[in-house]
């Protein structure tokens, strides 16, 4: 009767033994599956960051260099204007003394 007890309880014991061993491979194999997924997620997420900072990289350098011709440009506008103001302010200054000399001319007349 403990001979029949005993390889009852072994028996149940080695299903049970089996069921755990069949549950922890599931585990393990659902494991490995969620971390390949992830992986594979996460290279797509990096892949896709990276074409968007080549692409967002390709926007700015067009805009970069606009902006720098436009500096360029607004500063040889403004060497232009300080010429022109330093020519007519020359052109003023003579024109004041040619003024100014007529009227001591005028003056000396007696007019």
């Amino acid at each position: 009767m403990l001979g029949t007890v005993i390889s009852s309880l072994i028996t149940k014991v080695t299903s049970f033994l089996d069921l755990c061993l069949a549950a922890v491979s599931q585990m393990m194999t659902l494991c490995r599956t969620i971390i390949a997924v992830g992986i594979d997620r996460m290279t797509l997420i990096v892949q896709y960051t990276k074409s968007q900072c080549v692409v967002l990289k390709l926007s700015i350098e067009p805009c970069l260099a606009q902006l720098i011709n436009q500096v360029l440009l607004m500063k040889l506008g403004l060497m232009n204007v300080l010429h022109k103001v330093g020519q007519v302010g020359q052109q003023v200054l003579i024109i004041a003394r040619q003024i100014r000399q007529r009227v001591l001319n005028l003056l000396k007349q007696g007019r």
